[in-house]
């Protein structure tokens, strides 16, 4: 194994903290950090060695880890993603979401690459991190604020305007399945339930504020790839659509990704009329016009959050940053929602809330289906009526979800739950990946499909997703096979690609926007290869990262669900329903995720990882090839293990 000589790039410590005793200690980063590069693959890495097999997420066992980039808080561009990981509170196997802003350099600067949670605090309390030292705080004041009434009260409390915070609104209080952790109050790390964790914990926020230097392995070098990213960026053609919101595409009605990952009433078709998308991304009335600026993470060379300002209609006046491509996915199209102001304030209010917006998006939308259907009524909605397009039913509905009232204490719970305790074929209408909402589409991309139906935690899309190969994949673009998005035939290679690019993003705590995925995407494995060079001091080549460190953190998530699940080939299928109906109308019309399609990719993906291709479980020469050969060994004492 390759070693660390010094702690360059690090921050140089662990920071534990259980919650249950108030004990706090610190251990060494570097070795996990040598095992994976750092940031989710050692939270990985950890929860696989420490978490015993039968650990639900609301067990004092389970550990909420804070996991910060090995090159955050550098001037590597982009270099300011966190991962959170935990239990997933919806699969009961591997949890994590990403998330940027400013929090992940202020933790390395206040001494911590990661932060390790276990146990349960008694009473709310948050945890104050400077400089090295740590400690935990009573929140009870704060238990029951939003997230901008509890920032605004810790910078007021602690009086400096440079603290940075990672905290949950109501919704993760009241253990909200879908609860994230918002960090600079817009900035949302999003599925497998990370804020219903850190509410069942009593955890309300983590502030930070950090002093402290962080070297790097050979600063000239290191300045000299920055230069050259830099210039890479400066040089990119989709720098500038960046900057002015990756959703800006969308203003022109006839844009591709309107007919590629767009579900439209909650799957019963995957086609917005053209007179819908125009009212809503229209330049003169539309969405657009409410953006009053942009801002941009940590050290962003392209900056994409647009800041929101609602300056007409029943929320003039409502201000905040966030309106997103998933915005547009799930706020408007599965919801058949296309006032402007309306889907601007819901996506405001559900960041305030604390919620996590894939889940809301997709949870409510079939909630409206089944009112459709009459599998539920105004009964069960506290008198609401639930009409597609009807925006002011579902604020209301978000509200009733984040609070526990009405139905929303029962899908509070989990919508596949709830779907249990509503019967009938609700079932069959929920739109998710082992047990999680998903607001993915499966039919018409086909390396998208494949790519969120085999996401280790349980659903996502950025875990290698692609549209074709055009703005995917390695350079120099398109790959020398161009894979058609709507074919089954050559995905897995691109997924595969693209879901070892993202591995390695995570640990390193890049933005994939400035990485290898669509959008700015100016750097390549390449340059990753030489800021750990001249960064962490390890040298590595492409192959190095690519062949081991890539699929290390991979099989280090997959293993994890082996150990506390029983999840095999059969949960990386889609959803039914995007199986059996094909797409309804416009041009992709008839497209559908068929099982042989479906099997045929999985044959290939588990092939290219090295996997065995009949139950979807790891092997024991892949794993050992890796060096993992202690997780290989947790396995056979579970039988989770194929032995070749």
């Amino acid at each position: 194994m390759k070693k660390i000589g010094s702690v360059n790039c690090l921050a140089g410590a662990i920071l534990r903290v259980d919650l249950s005793s108030g004990r706090i200690s610190r251990e060494p980063t570097a070795p996990y950090a040598e095992r994976t590069l750092g940031g989710r693959g050692i939270n990985s890495l950890i929860m696989v060695q420490e978490i015993p097999a039968g650990t639900r997420w609301n067990d004092p066992a389970n550990l909420l880890c804070f996991g910060v980039g090995s090159l955050v808080g550098t001037m590597a561009p982009g270099a300011n993603r966190v991962d959170i990981s935990s239990v997933n509170v919806f699969s009961g196997g591997k949890g994590s979401a990403n998330v940027g802003g400013f929090w992940g350099p202020e933790l390395k600067h206040a001494g911590f690459d990661n932060i390790i949670l276990s146990g349960k605090s008694e009473k709310p309390v948050y945890l104050w991190v400077c400089d090295g030292k740590a400690e935990l705080r009573d929140a009870s004041h704060l238990w029951g604020k939003t997230v901008t009434e509890t920032e605004k009260i810790l910078r007021e409390t602690l009086g400096d305007k440079d603290i940075e915070i990672a905290l949950i609104g109501p919704a993760g209080e009241n253990r909200v399945r879908g609860s994230a952790v918002m960090i600079d109050t817009a900035k949302a790390a999003g599925g497998s339930g990370v804020g219903c964790v850190m509410g069942d914990k009593k955890l309300k926020a983590i502030v930070v504020r950090g002093h402290l230097p962080i070297a790097v392995a050979d600063p000239d070098n290191f300045m000299r790839i920055v230069d050259r990213t830099l210039k890479q960026c400066a040089e990119e053609p989709n720098v500038p659509a960046m900057r002015k919101s990756l959703s800006n595409f969308y203003s022109d009605p006839e844009f591709e990704g309107w007919d590629t990952i767009m579900v439209v009433r909650n799957g019963q078709d995957e086609h917005w009329p053209r007179e819908k998308r125009i009212e809503l991304m229209n330049n003169e009335t539309g969405c657009p016009t409410f953006r009053a600026g942009m801002r941009a993470c940590y050290n962003c060379p392209t900056g994409c959050m647009s800041f929101m300002k609602v300056y007409k209609g029943p929320f003039e006046g409502h201000l905040g940053e966030g309106f997103w491509v998933n915005t547009i996915m799930g706020h408007s199209c599965r919801m058949d929602i296309s006032t402007p102001d309306t889907v601007v304030y819901s996506w405001l209010l559900n960041n305030d809330l604390g919620l996590d917006t894939d889940y809301v998006a997709s949870g409510l939308a079939w909630v409206f289906e089944l009112y459709e259907k009459g599998l539920i009524t105004k009964e069960d909605t506290g008198g609401l009526e639930l009409r597609w397009g009807d925006g002011m039913a579902f604020i209301e509905m978000m509200k009733k979800l984040a609070y526990r009232e009405d139905i929303g204490n029962l899908l509070a719970d989990g919508m596949i739950e709830a779907a249990h305790k509503i019967g009938g074929n609700a079932e069959y209408y929920l739109a998710h990946m082992n047990g999680q909402p998903s607001i993915e589409p499966f039919r018409a991309c086909k390396g998208w499909g494949l790519a969120v139906a085999t996401s280790p935690v349980a659903g996502r899309h950025l875990r290698g997703s692609s549209i074709g190969t055009r703005r995917f994949g390695p350079r120099p673009r398109p790959m020398s096979i161009p894979v058609d998005p709507l074919a089954f035939e050559d995905q897995a290679k691109i997924c595969h690609w693209q879901g070892r690019s993202k591995e390695l993003e995570d640990n390193l705590g890049l933005c994939n926007y400035v990485g290898t995925w669509s959008g700015g995407n100016f750097m390549t494995i390449a340059d990753f290869a030489d800021f750990i060079r001249y960064g962490l001091g390890l040298e590595v080549t492409e192959e190095d990262l690519m062949e081991h460190y890539a699929p290390v953190g991979r099989n280090l998530e997959k293993a994890f669900n082996s150990l506390l699940t029983d999840m095999d080939r059969k949960d990386d299928m889609p959803p039914v329903r995007f199986r059996r109906e094909p797409i309804a109308s416009g041009p992709h019309k008839g497209h559908r995720a068929s099982d042989e399609g479906y099997g045929k990719m999985l044959d290939a993906f588990y092939g290219y990882w090295g996997w065995d291709v009949e139950t979807g479980l790891q092997t024991r020469s892949c794993l050992e090839r890796l060096g993992l050969d202690d997780v290989a060994r947790k396995l056979a004492n579970r039988e989770r293990l194929i032995e070749k």
